[in-house]
């Protein structure tokens, strides 16, 4: 056991103990003056971003003893996935704070055997022998018309089945043609949010009853570092899917966009109480994003994003980084004309102490290498192993500085 030398340093050190880690370290007694918040969509989702299960052990590898002090993951879906990133964290990142996947389930069959036979019929005549990310892909794009031939609940069980393993026509029939959940991936939220400090009162704001294809929501937690209270918020909001599918009519915003920009208003006014003034934090996949022609950067959904500015929010990613949703990845989703150089992927920042210095940088933006696994999947063996980005998306990195 240490000791101390005088009243003074061992009244200190308890303080610092009563701040639940205000200082640096164990053996230097300086209050922590610096918090680093990072957002990282892992892309973890089967089916939808390639090589979703030779990235998952690259991703563990990659996040192992990463030194941040709190980080909101998205698109971590499945309940292995989540293990795999809480064993490449835990060290570092101890405190841990999901919410348990909820789901709609239609009281009947989500489609009959009718109504689905168009598309299956397409699927198979136009997809033939594809399984699991090549069905996903082929079918919207090859059969997309027959989806103005279903219901509304037929519709959300079609676009749910995404997450299901493997997924092939027959699976697919076989799992709407009976009561089935409206979100994919069981109604996972798909967000973790790790720290280095306790994760006190935690809240959850549920978007389900306004959530489509996937259940959105935020965790939000207080943290103590450095003498004072902060709070920190990660969430995952409505994308722009309009380029693969229609806005279902089950959604009650009209659109993939008024969907987003529900849930960006809510999301400030939620913030904004939790705070009560004090620094608050939100980091997450926002899939909006203000063009900055200086760094290269196109616009997504712009007014969506803007309403965090408006309510005297900072974006420190959208001001000073390139694309963190980027063309150039080669795990990007190429729709239409391409997708754009985005940064949609932002931690809004307010209730700073005065003097505060902000720094944004991108990470996790480096090519790895990925290796088919066994059984494989969608990597080959003989291909393997592959330089391959870890996710679709870059992540950002906040360091914040405090006299």
């Amino acid at each position: 056991m240490r000791r101390y030398e005088n009243n003074a340093g061992l009244l200190l050190a308890l303080g610092c103990a009563l701040l639940a880690a205000g200082c640096s370290d164990s053996s230097d007694t300086a209050p922590v003056k610096s918090l680093t918040v990072t957002t990282y969509n892992a892309g973890l989702a089967l089916n939808f971003v390639p090589y979703t299960n030779e990235r998952l052990p690259a991703n563990e590898a990659l996040l192992d003893g990463y030194d941040g002090d709190v980080i909101c993951f998205q698109e971590v879906w499945l309940d292995d996935q989540v293990e795999h990133i809480r064993a490449a964290v835990s060290d570092t990142l101890p405190h841990f704070y999901t919410e348990p996947p909820e789901q709609i389930i239609t009281g009947e069959a989500a489609c009959t055997e009718e109504e689905i036979e168009g598309l299956a019929n397409c699927a198979l005549e136009l997809c033939p022998g594809l399984s699991g990310n090549e069905l996903v892909s082929c079918v919207p794009a090859q059969c997309g018309t027959f989806f103005s031939d279903l219901s509304p609940s037929c519709t959300d069980g079609v676009i749910a089945s995404v997450g299901i393993p493997d997924i092939t026509v027959d699976e697919l029939v076989k799992t709407v043609t009976q009561p089935t959940g409206k979100f994919a991936f069981e109604g996972s939220l798909g967000l973790i949010l790790a720290s280095r400090y306790p994760l006190e009162n935690r809240e959850f704001q549920d978007f389900i009853e306004d959530s489509s294809a996937n259940h959105r929501g935020a965790l939000y937690a207080d943290i103590q570092v450095g003498g004072q209270s902060m709070v920190v918020g990660c969430t995952h909001t409505a994308a722009n899917l309009g380029d693969i599918i229609d806005y279902p009519a089950s959604g009650r915003h009209g659109s993939w966009e008024g969907e987003n920009r529900f849930m960006q208003q809510q999301l400030v006014n939620f913030a904004e109480r939790k705070a009560a003034g004090r620094p608050v934090l939100v980091a997450g996949d926002f899939n909006c994003g203000t063009a900055n022609p200086g760094n290269g950067v196109d616009p997504e959904w712009p007014a969506n994003c803007q309403t965090w500015l408006d309510a005297g929010f900072s974006d420190p990613a959208g001001d000073q980084l390139p694309c963190t949703f980027c063309n150039d990845s080669n795990l990007v989703l190429k729709l239409g004309d391409g997708n754009g150089n985005t940064v949609i992927d932002h931690i809004y920042v307010k209730n700073l102490r005065p003097g505060a210095t902000v720094l944004a940088r991108r990470v996790f933006d480096d090519p790895i290498s990925i290796e088919a696994t066994v059984p494989p999947t969608e990597l080959a063996p003989e291909d393997s192993p592959v330089m391959m980005h870890p996710s679709d998306h870059f992540g950002v990195e906040l360091q914040v500085d405090w006299r």
